[in-house]
């Protein structure tokens, strides 16, 4: 027995859109959406890839950005068309220097809180502590102290946006076993608006579930956990 040697079966944003609509029971036996009501849920598929932006750190979406410090600068601004020109990172999850082209150097990643107790705001050196600001449209790198040269590398392991669904033939920003999360995902958030007992929406709803704790189970980083004081601005 054969089999078909490819891996790379995906769902375009309007196939799943029409997977969703098949589970509410509005389309059935070929049947095609209305123009309006794939508008809709386009919106609404657009909004939960968003809220799945909280779920955490999706291995898949950690990218890396290497930047150069500026003689005086503390903050930068990081986002498309920015200072630090790049789609605005959600959460830095690390941070470090490059130092003699040879060696990484970790960097503490700080809170608000704590950056903003740290000592001699003025004082300038090599950086080793950073504190990241996400804002709505753009996000504000700080580092600490200030940069006392032009020459110091930075690089931010961070978690990015997911990418909008513009057209209908767009690709998912999302690996494939993510499918069924979509297409329940959406079913559920469209079937109030169809008019779906309660009953019916809470099957839904737990089909939903099951399939994005299943998809989430598999796409987080696997390793151990190392726990350690933080004595940093201790004397």
């Amino acid at each position: 027995m054969s089999t078909s040697g490819t891996t790379t079966w995906s769902l375009q944003r309007d196939a799943v859109i029409n997977g969703a609509l098949r589970k509410l029971a509005v389309l059935s036996g070929g049947s095609a959406p209305e123009t309006f009501e794939v508008t809709n849920a386009a919106e609404a598929l657009n909004a939960m890839i968003k809220g799945f932006q909280a779920d955490g750190m999706p291995v898949w979406a950690i990218k890396k950005y290497t930047f150069t410090t500026v003689t005086g600068t503390s903050a930068y601004s990081i986002g498309v068309g920015q200072t630090l020109n790049t789609p605005v990172p959600l959460k830095v999850l690390q941070a470090y220097r490059n130092q003699d082209n040879s060696v990484n150097v970790p960097m503490n990643i700080y809170t608000n809180y704590n950056y903003n107790m740290l000592p001699l705001a003025v004082s300038s050196g090599v950086p080793i502590n950073l504190y990241y600001q996400p804002q709505s449209t753009l996000g504000t790198v700080n580092l600490w102290p200030i940069p006392s040269d032009s020459t110091t590398t930075i690089t931010l392991v961070y978690q990015r946006p997911f990418e909008d669904m513009v057209a209908s033939t767009d690709d998912f920003d999302f690996p494939s076993y993510w499918t069924e999360a979509m297409i329940y995902g959406l079913a559920w958030r469209l079937a109030g608006e169809y008019g779906l007992p309660v009953q019916d929406r809470s099957v839904i709803s737990k089909e939903a579930e099951f399939f994005h704790q299943q998809a989430l189970s598999f796409g987080q980083e696997e390793g151990s956990v190392y726990m350690q004081p933080d004595w940093s601005g201790r004397r």
